[in-house]
């Protein structure tokens, strides 16, 4: 096979599956296993059983087991690093051949079907994950190609190779790589909360609060953690997206969040223009697209019946202005 335009000789043969590890920056081997308290500092065969626990719970993983079993075998082989017996692609058959093989399934689960290569750098082990999972068939997801960047970067990898691997802007992968770093930083390791912390990363408002009030960075983290658990409000991230700017804009409304007096879904609601003020913006907007060509060229009486619903307009301006005057806002 061909890798950055170097060609990269392989076998195929059948490898006995406990000689085989799980490679550990996998993005999605590393998004299950990020949040495991000292994963890093414990020894390479107990982080080898905490990656076969994490994955066989995995949808993924469960989902594809029949499918394996009903073939009795892998019809794609999995990809391994002589030199460090690592699966550089397909982890999640692997633990799927540990799963059959564990329940003590009918038939051949001890070695599985695998395409050996001797060694690879780092940069062409990156361009093929990338190619698979980032441009072909089964593409990762938003928060594991996020944790792609993240780990290369602290991995010593510049970030502008990282963008040139993927084939995006630099900003981009910034945006992607500050995500996960927030997610840590807020001891965060929800996979389904990456969205929440991608919005807080790409809108600027959101962004520039964050870094500048490490009292503002507290509490968003806090609600964005407490998101799904308790009776802890449910927003969206496209919520929070919306939300925080406005609440940024009125700073009492945003000392009472930051305080903890209000939660975001009281303060948004605070913040917000009132009811009122978005319809008549919103009919103002409709009548502003009337234009001198939609009128010349009525007939009398499409013009006399325009003229009768200008003065109906008219008569509930004078209602509107009216209300406004008795609340004291003239």
């Amino acid at each position: 096979m061909k890798l950055l335009r170097k060609s990269v000789a392989y076998d195929e043969d059948y490898i006995d599956i406990d000689t085989l590890k799980f490679l550990k920056d996998n993005p999605r081997v590393y998004a299950v296993t990020h949040g495991e308290r000292d994963f890093d500092q414990k020894p390479e065969e107990e982080q080898q059983d905490i990656i076969f626990g994490k994955l066989k719970n995995e949808p993924s993983v469960k989902n594809l087991v029949p499918e394996v079993e009903r073939h009795g075998g892998l019809i794609e082989p999995i990809l391994v690093r002589l030199d460090t017996r690592e699966v550089i692609e397909g982890n999640s058959r692997l633990a799927v051949y540990r799963i059959l093989r564990d329940r003590g399934v009918r038939g051949e689960w001890d070695k599985a079907p695998c395409y050996l290569v001797s060694t690879l750098t780092d940069d062409q082990q990156a361009a093929f994950l990338n190619q698979i999972h980032v441009k072909g068939k089964t593409q990762w997801s938003a928060y594991e190609k996020a944790n792609f960047a993240y780990v290369r970067k602290i991995n010593g990898w510049a970030v502008e190779r990282i963008a040139k691997l993927f084939g995006e802007s630099v900003p981009t992968i910034y945006k992607r790589i500050n995500a996960i770093k927030m997610m840590k930083d807020s001891r965060d390791n929800k996979q389904s909360h990456f969205s929440y912390y991608d919005v807080a990363v790409r809108n600027p408002e959101i962004y520039g609060r964050i870094r500048e009030s490490p009292e503002f960075r507290d509490r968003v983290f806090e609600e964005i953690r407490n998101v799904g658990t308790g009776d802890a409000e449910k927003f969206t991230a496209q919520d929070l997206r919306n939300g925080l700017p406005t609440i940024i804009k009125k700073p009492r409304i945003l000392s009472r969040y930051v305080n903890g007096d209000v939660g975001f879904e009281e303060a948004w609601d605070r913040a917000k223009v009132s009811p009122a003020e978005q319809r008549l913006k919103r009919a103002l907007s409709l009548l502003e697209e009337v234009s001198r060509s939609d009128v010349e060229g009525l007939n009398q009486k499409s013009l006399k019946s325009l003229a009768q619903a200008v003065k109906k307009l008219d008569r509930v301006v004078g209602r509107i202005r009216d209300m406004i005057s008795i609340g004291g806002g003239m």
